[in-house]
């Protein structure tokens, strides 16, 4: 009864965060609609779209498609909905403005390695960490700019997107511009030889480039932003802290264990609840696999803790937190995901049909991972599941991903089925590391989600209700539904992974009287420049060709009466 009161209240949100995209389609004043969202919405995620500020995409018209011979049918039960699609798992992190307008981009993430060391005081200061010599630096950025934090959220609030902030964990931050950790004779920046709290080597003297940054200081930052109107809808603490004694070796020498990340996470999220009430608490943010279960401490850390792992372990000391105290310090479970050996920009021979086939560990059971991890990931089912046994009512998140190669039309592929899991899968919200690049097929993959028309259409409409397709074949295709609670308007997301071969199948629809004239919009490699638009015929049972390498989306209305 619990499990299911929690799910009508999320439904119930879900449809008012809906029902406020709808107001800010119509044009009203987007800093009221805007306010409304974010009073409405207690315990759940703020979403907003973004209105596209640009001329809507010029798309090419084609003619109607020809009918095929029958293939494979697939059969879709219009009737068999199952939850509402979260409008945040079509997220981005440091996206250009253009881009988050013409993508309609709903959430967008402050994050990375470089903003665990952000001094928001100083509003241009960063250190990057293990990814670049420990070296303090500006990004670029000047004083007479402003507060660089202050600016990525006022920009997210004027199109209308919600923002994911970063709050630093590590204890230091730059205190300037310009120091490093590990100073060489000759000027430039070392490195410590790689070491790490496995390795350690040189200590570095932390006050002379970083300044302590406890839980009081980031009270302090959640006081400006509430004093400047800056809504901070989700909150996450700290970025893949298990590996602080790898990344951030100069300001955290030790590993990571169990229970200083979870004092530590106690101490900071306790310090901001009050000043935050209705945002979003998210954590630990594990990069990747290992991370999700281990410390660097490894065995040692884990039997001292019950031989827990550590996901499950900190579900329930969190929820061992709420029952003694009353107040909940996570209102989602976040974690970042890679697949492994595919994070780059490799779209040839087995990468390319590897990187197709790894979507299968975001949920199949049957698909054993094609990796050290040798056995089935099922992310996000078993995610979901260790929150139903050890933390109930807590939502899951990615905060990270990307399967890589979005500069290509593989890459492009597997974004889509990727998107499409995210949505039948019931995940909460998503954001990917970071952006493709502008018009790149990447690019495009997302724009079939968030803003196919350049007008703001969303796979699934208004109110998507998702209906769960499993092909059976998912190495070869991908298809996912949705259907418009506000309109009945029916959306297929058909999505061929072959690179070389077309993919004819027969859609038979059950429940459902659709119109006699579908919209098809289509990305494939023949148009890598834009999205093809064309009038379809279509009925209960019609035959439909995919060509290689493409992703197809059917706009079918509920005929009249």
């Amino acid at each position: 009864m619990t499990h299911f009161l929690l799910q009508k209240r999320r439904n119930l949100l879900l449809i008012l965060i809906y029902l406020v995209l709808i107001i800010l389609q119509m044009g009203l004043n987007t800093n009221k609609a805007a306010a409304a969202v974010r009073t409405a919405v207690t315990n759940t995620a703020v979403s907003a779209t973004a209105t596209p500020t640009t001329a809507p995409v010029e798309v090419k018209m084609a003619p109607t498609m020809t009918p095929m011979p029958a293939g494979p049918q697939l059969t879709v039960d219009v009737s068999q909905t199952s939850h509402l699609i979260s409008p945040t798992i079509y997220g981005m992190a440091q996206t250009p403005a253009d881009m988050l307008a013409d993508l309609a981009i709903p959430l967008h993430r402050w994050g990375g390695n470089a903003n665990e060391r952000y001094n928001w005081q100083l509003g241009n200061a960063w250190n990057a960490a293990r990814d670049w010599y420990y070296q303090n630096g500006s990004y670029g950025h000047t004083p007479d700019e402003g507060s660089i934090s202050d600016r990525f959220l006022q920009t997210n609030l004027e199109q209308n997107v919600a923002s994911l902030l970063t709050i630093p964990m590590v204890g230091w931050v730059a205190s300037n511009t310009t120091g490093c950790a590990f100073p060489l004779p000759d000027g430039t920046c070392g490195d410590a030889n790689g070491a790490s709290c496995n390795r350690p080597g040189e200590v570095a003297n932390r006050p002379s480039y970083s300044v302590a940054a406890p839980p009081q200081f980031m009270a302090d930052w959640l006081t400006h932003l509430n004093d400047e109107s800056l809504a901070v809808p989700f909150v996450s603490f700290g970025n893949e802290p298990l590996i602080w004694g790898t990344t951030h070796y100069d300001v955290h020498p030790q590993c990571t264990t169990y229970d200083e990340y979870l004092d530590r996470y106690l101490s900071y999220a306790g310090a901001l609840r009050e000043l935050a009430p209705n945002s979003q608490f998210i954590g630990p943010n594990s990069c990747c696999w290992w991370f999700y279960w281990n410390s660097m401490s490894e065995n040692v850390d884990k039997n001292s803790h019950d031989g827990l792992d550590f996901l499950p372990w900190f579900l329930r000391e969190m929820a061992a937190y709420e029952a003694e105290t009353g107040v909940r310090l996570l209102d989602v479970l976040g974690v970042h995901y890679y697949p492994e050996g595919l994070y780059n920009n490799d779209a040839s021979g087995d990468t390319a049909v590897h990187r197709l086939r790894s979507t299968r560990s975001l949920w199949d059971p049957t698909y054993r991972d094609e990796s050290w991890i040798d056995e089935p990931i099922r992310l996000i089912p078993r995610m979901q599941e260790l929150i139903e046994t050890y933390y109930p009512g807590t939502e899951f998140g990615i905060g990270e991903w990307n399967f890589g190669a979005d500069g290509t039309m593989n890459g492009a592929v597997t974004i889509a089925d990727v998107l499409g899991i995210f949505g039948r899968e019931d995940l909460y919200y998503a954001t990917y590391w970071t952006h493709p690049e502008a018009n790149s097929p990447g690019y495009f993959a997302f724009k079939m989600y968030s803003n196919f028309d350049g007008e703001g259409g969303r796979f699934g409409g208004t109110q998507p209700l998702s209906i769960p397709l499993y092909p059976e074949n998912p190495n070869e295709v991908g298809f996912y539904a949705a259907r418009d609670r506000a309109t009945g308007t029916l959306y297929l997301m058909l999505i061929n992974k072959q690179p070389d071969q077309p993919y004819e199948t027969t859609i038979n629809l059950t429940n459902f009287g659709p119109a006699a004239t579908a919209v098809r919009y289509q990305y494939d490699q023949t148009h890598p420049e834009d999205i093809v638009v064309m009038e379809t015929a279509v009925s209960n049972n019609f035959n439909i060709e995919l060509p290689p390498y493409s992703i197809s989306l059917l706009v079918i209305p509920e005929a009249t009466q």
